[in-house]
């Protein structure tokens, strides 16, 4: 199951990885990855944006993050 194969790699970076920036790094590398392969079509669909957000959630991105790493994706 994808989902728990996410959910088991946050976890690993949130409990394993001890320094804050290189979090900051790795969390900011996945979801701008996700944003790409969203984006792949030139279409972000409702299932697409949800899926997103979650692992943006998961691996505990703000949401200003988030919309920034989106409007990049989009240019």
């Amino acid at each position: 199951n994808v989902k728990r194969e996410i959910e088991y790699l946050i976890d690993k970076i949130n409990k394993e990885i001890k320094c804050d920036d290189a979090k900051l790094i790795l969390k900011t590398i996945i979801n701008k990855f996700s944003r790409e392969v969203a984006f792949a079509d030139s279409q972000l669909d409702v299932d697409e944006e949800r899926l997103i957000r979650r692992i943006a959630d998961l691996i505990r991105i703000k949401d200003i993050e988030v919309l920034k790493l989106k409007d990049k994706a989009r240019n």
